[in-house]
């Protein structure tokens, strides 16, 4: 009987992940041997009727190579190929579309919806260059995001990391722009005020926006 065991984090999917998170979440109580066998069928595809033939040693080296494997660490990886299909990371953030942003608001990070937080961040290659540059395909939000849940995890971890860290590097940008503007605006006004207390408007602190 041949088993193949993930050796590191990128040789799980998101697709399994999912799975195992599911197991994890169940109301149930499993005793441990019951919780392992099942996680066993998740990683290595084996089918339940056929982990009791794996000798007692065995099932638990397997078990800890699977637990190995989901500890290893991760980096970004803004390309990666997906059956035959070159897939790249959204190239700027700041250009994102109203629609890639409310998708990607709607399905948050909830392990469950993943995959279609995948299907928004990752798109396929068009065009690239020798200099690492690329470009991908628009977002029409009809994607395949059942195609993500096979996604190696290294990639969805990296992304996921990645992205959280620009998403609040760019929520910070946007508060500090907004503190400068009112703070502009207040200096404005202070300034604007005439020498019996009437504030002074001006045309262009009464233009409409």
């Amino acid at each position: 009987m041949k088993i193949v065991l993930p050796e590191n984090v990128s040789e799980i999917t998101l697709g399994m992940f999912q799975r195992f998170m599911k197991l994890i979440e169940r109301t149930d109580e499993l005793s441990v041997d019951a919780f392992n066998k099942r996680k066993v069928e998740i990683f290595t595809g084996l089918p339940r009727r056929d982990i009791k033939n794996v000798s007692r040693k065995d099932f638990d080296a397997i078990v800890e190579q699977i637990d190995t494997a989901m500890e290893t660490d991760v980096q970004f990886v803004p390309r990666f190929d997906l059956n035959g299909v070159e897939y790249g990371f959204c190239p700027n953030l700041d250009d994102m579309t109203t629609g890639e942003w409310a998708d990607l608001s709607k399905f948050g990070e909830d392990v469950e919806n993943l995959h279609q937080v995948m299907a928004v961040l990752f798109r396929p290659v068009i065009k690239s260059d020798g200099f690492k540059n690329y470009k991908i395909a628009s977002y029409t939000g009809d994607e395949d995001a059942e195609l993500m849940k096979q996604t190696p995890l290294n990639i969805v971890n990296g992304a996921l990391f990645f992205f959280g860290n620009l998403a609040k590097e760019l929520r910070l940008n946007i508060q500090k722009s907004t503190m400068e503007v009112l703070l502009k605006a207040d200096k404005q006004a202070t300034s604007s005020i005439s020498g019996d207390g009437t504030p002074a408007f001006t045309a262009s602190q009464t233009e409409t926006y």
